[in-house]
């Protein structure tokens, strides 16, 4: 295998430490937001994880799972190697899993994940569907050449990209996904519990590393990093919880839903067609369904 298909493989299997979707910002400047009534969301929820780091929202649902984002670009990866064999290489073995990154728009979050790794963010392994290879063999430039041209040629293979905050992404559920995080950072009890951190952590003696950023500066070591994410973590659970800004995204999320929820009940279904394929492609390559 290629180390451009071996390359392409890491990144889309990454899930969220590549896709690279970094969490969506809210709309571009001069572009408008929409007049959204939060209390229309109102009783949406979301579930953070304080153990692994995963944060689940309403529009959640219409996005693929960290899970899911491995078994369509494993699928993807396995038609690649088809079409190499077909041009007459033998493919090198492959396999292994994916990471996803704990979400960190708000900071930390978790007082768990707080005292092992600071404020840096949790990244947790997503189990593969085929062993991992850690050997591979040098290839000629003519399989190099082979490989990348069917991986331009298979492309996506007709499964699409359900990923959060892809680049030139127009769809329904980017734009509500956008609206709401930018709904939510003028919203009066977002500015207002953001005004109460910032005075509890300045109370603390600590700064925040950059305006409108949620980082505070620390020495340096790591365990005044702990020690300062962990300070952290208590001004936000004193300025009415750590959870606050992510319920807030999510009652904005369920408020724009409510408008557009015959074509989420279709995205829904595409997303659950788009997986049962690619569970498919890989029982047809010798994947077990156990672990599917």
């Amino acid at each position: 295998m290629a180390l451009a298909v071996l390359a392409i493989l890491a990144t889309i299997v990454g899930t969220a430490c590549s896709s690279a979707p970094d969490r969506p910002d809210g709309p571009a400047p001069g572009l408008s937001v929409p007049a959204i009534d939060r209390s229309a969301g109102a009783n949406a929820r979301a579930s953070l994880n304080e153990i692994t780091g995963e944060v689940v929202l309403p529009m959640s649902a219409y996005w693929y799972s960290d899970r899911e984002n491995v078994l369509v670009n494993s699928a993807v990866a396995s038609l690649i190697f088809d079409c190499v064999k077909k041009a007459g290489f033998e493919v090198a073995p492959w396999g292994g899993g994916g990471r996803a990154l704990q979400d960190g728009r708000y900071g930390q979050w978790s007082r768990k994940l707080a005292a092992k790794n600071g404020a840096m963010p949790e990244i947790r392994k997503i189990p593969g569907v085929m062993d991992e290879q850690p050997e591979r063999p040098v290839l000629s430039a003519e399989h190099q050449a082979a490989e990348t041209k069917c991986t331009n040629s298979v492309g996506r293979a007709g499964l699409p990209e359900l990923l959060e905050g892809l680049l030139g992404d127009t769809s329904i559920q980017n734009q509500i996904t956008r609206n709401a995080v930018a709904l939510t950072e003028r919203d009066s009890e977002y500015l207002a519990f953001r005004q109460a951190w910032e005075d509890c952590v300045s109370g603390k003696g600590l700064k925040v590393a950059e305006p409108d950023s949620w980082n505070l500066t620390s020495g340096g070591s790591k365990e005044d990093e702990i020690r300062v994410a962990l300070l952290d973590v208590d001004c936000k659970d004193a300025s009415g919880g750590a959870r606050k800004p992510y319920d807030i995204l999510a009652e904005y999320q369920a408020a724009q839903m409510k408008d557009h929820q015959a074509e989420l009940n279709s995205l829904a279904e595409e997303k659950s067609a788009a997986v049962e394929r690619a569970k498919q492609i890989l029982r047809d390559h010798g994947v077990a369904d156990a672990r599917l």
